[in-house]
């Protein structure tokens, strides 16, 4: 019987609390033991801001802001208005079933709740939630509030009906629109034959935000901006993973010194954690017998080698002080301690084995796999790669670049 747990569900802010922190212990799924998973985000929130592992597909940044633009709309044409958190609530359950319906309920095409929609459920997962961060840091909004906040801040259903007229004597939205401060054009994309497909126009509107760096929380010389360009774009697509990706442009003379000094950081953060992961995973195996990982420790310990001079030069001080500064002290300790713990002329495999087997129980308590008497373990457990986003990225770039092709 699988394992789970539950929550009783007040309110649409607690759920969204509680959908965060579960974003918080994985990434793709798989359980952050050893308590480094805060550290791979920063890099990634510098690298790739405003994308987040459970975004599928760009077209939803249209989406939501289609769906604010055709509240302020519905709203000036002097229609009877519902509260703004129930009217994206009934269009995004809405869109959810047209897009399943016309991606033909497949489940690899981004579609978020298509299993929902097949089952004719409810969405308890929302597109809103998932995406507002993003919507915030590439100005599509230009807003600091989460979405509960701003649902309620911009509340229209119990306003007087009001009619704004242009000089033409048409609809015009721009008033409302400085009201909730919307960035993006109205693309009217939302319509019974929609899919998740760029237009040429929506991917260059999108294009154009990956590309503006003057939101706070994005650094100038982020990867996600220079990934907008085909050249870049093109080695992307190539890639198979974040660590070809990373290989292919740390080389490349168009990209920027400070972007492939993160990317140095991100590769070499990596190894060092895969290290440690090793030896949990050896620790773990020694009760169940099933695997043994001794190889890829020496093979692990062969690269150190080759590596060495990298390693022992890791900034350590510009991780935990520019990148990661919220990253704890007894993981700093850790890392530290680790690091020099490999580097030694001699190795004590007990000492490197205690450093792990400390993190653990010092992250974990009572959970912690190494203190289980049971030695139910088949296979590798816990990360073995960081990917730093990189699915999501590359999903992100190919649907913009296809609006081109």
């Amino acid at each position: 019987m699988n394992a789970g747990f539950g929550w009783i569900d007040f309110s649409n802010a607690q759920r969204q609390k509680v959908f965060s922190v579960i974003d918080l212990l994985s990434e793709g799924g798989t359980v952050d033991e050893l308590g480094i998973g805060s550290i791979r985000d920063a890099i990634a929130d510098w690298l790739f801001p405003g994308i987040s592992t459970i975004q599928t597909r760009p077209k939803y940044f249209i989406i939501l802001t289609d769906i604010l633009k055709e509240y302020i709309r519905q709203h000036n044409e002097g229609k009877k208005i519902i509260r703004l958190d129930d009217f994206f609530k009934k269009e995004e359950h809405r869109i959810m079933n047209i897009l399943a319906k016309n991606h033909g309920y497949r489940d690899g095409d981004g579609v978020i709740g298509v299993n929902v929609a097949q089952n004719n459920g409810e969405l308890a997962r929302r597109a809103s939630s998932i995406y507002w961060n993003g919507m915030r840091i590439h100005r599509l909004i230009n807003t600091d509030l989460s979405s509960n906040d701003y649902f309620k801040q911009n509340d229209l259903s119990n306003l007087p009906k009001e009619r704004i007229m242009n000089e033409s004597g048409g609809d015009d939205v721009v008033m409302l629109d400085d009201q909730f401060e919307i960035r993006a054009p109205y693309f009217k994309c939302i319509t019974d034959k929609m899919t998740l497909k760029l237009t040429k126009q929506e991917a260059n509107f999108l294009r154009d935000q990956f590309m503006d760096n003057t939101h706070p929380l994005k650094k100038e010389n982020n990867l996600l901006g220079q990934l907008m360009t085909p050249e870049i774009a093109n080695i992307l697509n190539a890639s198979s993973s974040f660590k070809h990706l990373a290989q292919a442009l740390i080389t490349h003379p168009k990209i920027h010194e400070e972007t492939k000094n993160i990317l140095r950081m991100a590769l070499d953060f990596d190894f060092i954690i895969h290290g440690a992961h090793i030896r949990y995973n050896i620790q773990l195996h020694k009760k169940s017998g099933v695997c043994d990982f001794s190889q890829e420790w020496k093979e692990w310990l062969e690269s150190l080698r080759k590596k060495r001079n990298e390693i022992e030069g890791f900034d350590f001080d510009f991780l935990f002080g520019e990148i990661a500064p919220k990253t704890t002290s007894s993981t700093q300790f850790f890392l530290r301690n680790w690091r020099d713990g490999v580097l030694k002329t001699k190795l004590d495999l007990d000492n490197l084995d205690e450093i792990v087997r400390y993190q653990e129980i010092k992250k974990k308590g009572a959970k912690a796999k190494l203190t289980s008497v049971d030695g139910e373990f088949s296979e590798w457990v816990g990360i073995r790669e960081l990917n730093y986003r990189f699915g999501t990225v590359k999903n992100m770039v190919i649907d913009i670049q296809l609006a081109h092709a």
